[in-house]
């Protein structure tokens, strides 16, 4: 017994004697030995392309654009690509622009629905930027780029020169992360796309699945006063409503749409399951009915879950430009 108690308190004599140098009783050490904190930001941040999307766009959309070239060929990718930028609502972005949409492989487009005329939006392009740089007589540095110096990856920002911003929708900055992806930020959009990058990502934003083709999350949000009189059923709707995800993908048979509608409660979920239900089922034009028969709608609880298969033929005549239909 008294060899098992002088072994404990050897053993507790020994504790003592390691824990006592981080004690505030130690001994301080000499300036010399000191570990010197360098000057600068403690913590440097890495931030992914989707980071830059603000948590008050409530629809965001994600295109994986090197999947559609891989799976619908690179001329519709870059048909649809041209699209976008013919209906850019800059009307006329610069060659660097244009680049960016050509070397994406992926794209996020966030939107505020409630602003949607108004062109309220953040474009991201994630893919092979090396090299990219905005035009010098359309873009400066912009200032706020001392604010992002503890974001790891070169992020540079540029802001439109002069008076070229005319209107709200008008691409007013441009920031780049590094060669890995460019970020164009509309005017409105500014201010919540510095504090993303000052602050880091909002834990809202809009997150699509990374699957399929393209991919979407929706978070609804009630009509805005004037329009919720004009159209109480519509708003009675989109109230009953918290969430839309979506997921487009590529199979054998043409493009299927899997898509989730959560409700606010299980009465939410039921105007939105009969609402589509009424679209389904009272299609008059015949060219149409066997496609809109082919989606799959079911309610479980306050989710309404959409299938929904577009054959391959109706697919390639939709990304044929100027396809009669």
């Amino acid at each position: 017994m008294r060899a098992a108690r002088d072994a404990r308190a050897a053993a507790a004599a020994t504790l003592i004697a390691l824990a006592l140098p981080a004690c505030g009783g130690a001994a301080p050490r000499p300036e010399a030995q000191r570990a010197r904190i360098p000057d600068g930001p403690r913590i440097v941040r890495r931030i992914e392309p989707a980071d830059l999307l603000p948590a008050d766009l409530d629809l965001v959309v994600r295109v994986d654009v090197a999947r559609m070239r891989a799976g619908l060929g690179q001329a519709a990718a870059d048909e649809l690509a041209r699209r976008a930028l013919d209906e850019a609502p800059d009307g006329a972005p610069d060659e660097a622009l244009e680049s960016a949409f050509r070397r994406a492989d992926v794209v996020w487009l966030g939107l505020r629905l409630a602003d949607l005329e108004a062109g309220d939006r953040v474009v991201v392009l994630e893919g092979r930027m090396a090299g990219l740089a905005p035009d010098p007589g359309r873009w400066a540095p912009s200032p706020v780029a001392k604010d992002v110096q503890g974001v790891q990856g070169g992020v540079a920002v540029f802001d439109r020169r002069g008076d070229g911003v005319a209107a709200r929708a008008d691409t007013a900055r441009i920031v780049a992360l590094g060669d890995r992806a460019v970020a164009l930020v509309s005017a409105a959009e500014v201010s919540s796309v510095a504090r993303v990058l000052r602050d880091g990502p909002d834990e809202r934003r809009g997150d699509p699945a990374a699957e399929g083709l393209v991919s979407l999350e929706l978070r609804a949000r009630r009509l805005p006063a004037s329009l919720a009189r004009r159209f109480p059923s519509a708003s009675a709707l989109v109230a009953g409503v918290e969430r839309v995800r979506a997921v487009a993908s590529l199979a054998d048979e043409g493009v299927r749409l899997d898509a989730e509608i959560v409700g606010v409660d299980p009465a939410g979920a039921g105007r939105a399951r009969r609402f589509l239900e009424v679209l389904r089922d009272n299609v008059e034009d015949v060219r149409y009915a066997e496609l809109m028969k082919a989606l799959s709608i079911e309610q479980v609880e306050r989710t309404v879950r959409l299938r929904w298969l577009f054959p391959a033929p109706l697919v390639l005549a939709l990304l044929s430009r100027g396809s009669p239909g």
